[in-house]
């Protein structure tokens, strides 16, 4: 119990890791919290910035954190326990204790650790955020798509077990992602916003 404890918290800490923050206060001098749609993760640094590299990074590193949080657990670890890490790792990044609870979204973070849990189902995922995206031109509607379709798809892949096992992790995103679902309702979030979203 100790053990698992510890572990959680350690992916917590890890997700935590404000990767979008770190970049944008070191090529611009600026905190990310402040810009654009005030989020710290990949699409916001990109667009904080205008360099794709930035936001390449970003993506990059905050998948590695989701990847990391699992594997610290170690071989032959057990469903429940991959998918309270993949959680943890979530939530460290959505409401990081280095900035107060104001982080990302989690997606890029939650992506890493499926990599690691169910491989197969990351591109699988990736297409149905994609098909999302390009039907109805909303990034909102590809990342909603995708989080409500990753748990049947990892339980048709890796078993029910796991599929319920990560279903917290993809709570965690949809939180974060209520008032752009609330906006989206009310005519009032722009399509395609690659560049700039207040």
């Amino acid at each position: 119990m100790i053990r698992t404890a510890l572990l959680v918290a350690a992916a917590y800490l890890i997700g935590s890791i404000p990767t979008g923050y770190l970049v944008v206060r070191r090529l611009r001098g600026s905190d990310l919290r402040t810009l654009e749609s005030g989020s710290v993760g990949a699409l916001n640094a990109f667009r904080a910035t205008g360099a794709q590299w930035a936001g390449w990074l970003v993506l990059a590193v905050d998948v590695l954190k989701g990847a990391a949080a699992v594997l610290i657990a170690g071989p032959g670890a057990g469903v429940w326990l991959q998918g309270a890490l993949a959680t943890a790792a979530v939530a460290g990044h959505n409401w990081p204790i280095w900035l107060r609870g104001r982080g990302g979204k989690g997606l890029a973070t939650a992506a890493g650790s499926l990599s690691l849990v169910t491989p197969l189902a990351v591109p699988f995922w990736g297409m149905l955020w994609g098909l999302g995206y390009v039907a109805t031109g909303y990034i909102v509607v590809g990342t909603l798509v995708a989080t409500v379709l990753v748990t049947p798809l990892v339980g048709v892949v890796a078993g029910w077990g796991m599929g319920l096992a990560m279903l917290p992790a993809c709570l965690l995103i949809l939180s974060r992602h209520a008032d752009k679902l609330r906006r989206l309702a009310g005519g009032k979030e722009p399509r395609h916003y690659w560049r700039s979203h207040s």
